[in-house]
């Protein structure tokens, strides 16, 4: 059943989705700025943003369309012919290397999970119960190890909700005025344990294309910019200590990474 929502996701709303973030790339209403930074092809990342509105969790994992739906149409002349002459070993291998490819997301289990017309997205989706016990948490942060162990690909919003519902009193500014809300620990802990390299991406102004009311309605008169940072991996050495103290340490890092990558939007 997930192979069959992965090939539904990946395949009909993917592309259709993904041609209309194209269109509204190419009518300048969506800008993506510094895509050469992103990885393409490397396995087990970590993709981290920032989280002004709902529109993040669509627009970041197609920052790979179309080459992540159809990667072997992007592969060299070469390889295509090998895949016709072993096609079915090769299927399987481009299928789980495609796979591998689209970022897992970690939604709300409450608000973006459990309702029956998100089901489709179950494949490609870890639910994180918010209002749960640490158990719960832990067991989806779990998952997500194995993913990226696994040489997969995960999208966190590590503020744990969208910017505006975090406390005012404890987030980071910067000087031109950008806001991040504290960071939670569960990114800095995979990239920790697993070693898997880190890709900031920051979002502007998808709070004012779609509001955070209800409903959202869409105000495509509004721009939304998206950033890509320069990748990195943290290093244990960097971050001694006792576990919660170097996940304090390495979240700083990330944090001070995604602002880094803000202010880049001018």
């Amino acid at each position: 059943m997930d192979n069959i929502r992965f090939l539904i996701v990946n395949y009909l709303l993917g592309p259709f989705l993904g041609i209309i973030i194209c269109l509204l790339e190419t009518v300048r209403i969506i800008s993506i700025r510094h895509f050469n930074r992103y990885p393409l092809w490397e396995q087990k990342i970590i993709i981290v943003s920032n989280h002004p509105s709902l529109l993040e969790p669509v627009l970041i994992p197609l920052l790979g369309f179309p080459w992540m739906n159809f990667p072997w149409v992007f592969s060299p002349i070469w390889t295509r012919i090998r895949f016709s002459l072993h096609w079915f070993k090769d299927l399987q291998k481009e299928f789980a290397l495609q796979k591998k490819l689209v970022p897992i997301n970690a939604p709300d289990k409450k608000n973006f999970y459990d309702p029956p017309y998100m089901k489709v997205f179950e494949g490609v989706n870890v639910p994180v119960d918010r209002g749960g016990g640490a158990m719960q948490r832990s067991g989806a942060v779990s998952i997500l190890k194995r993913i990226l162990v696994g040489g997969g690909r995960i999208l966190i919003f590590p503020e744990g909700t969208r910017t505006f519902k975090t406390k005012p009193e404890t987030r980071y500014r910067t000087k031109s005025g950008r806001e991040l809300g504290e960071l939670k620990g569960g990114a800095a802990w995979l990239a920790l344990t697993t070693g898997a390299k880190i890709v900031p991406v920051w979002v502007e102004g998808s709070d004012r294309f779609l509001p955070n009311n209800k409903p959202p309605v869409p105000r495509f008169w509004h721009r939304v910019t998206i950033n890509i940072g320069e990748p990195f991996s943290l290093d244990k050495a960097d971050h001694p200590g006792s576990s919660r103290s170097s996940r304090k340490t390495a979240s700083e890092a990330i944090a001070q990474a995604l602002l880094k990558t803000g202010d880049e939007t001018g």
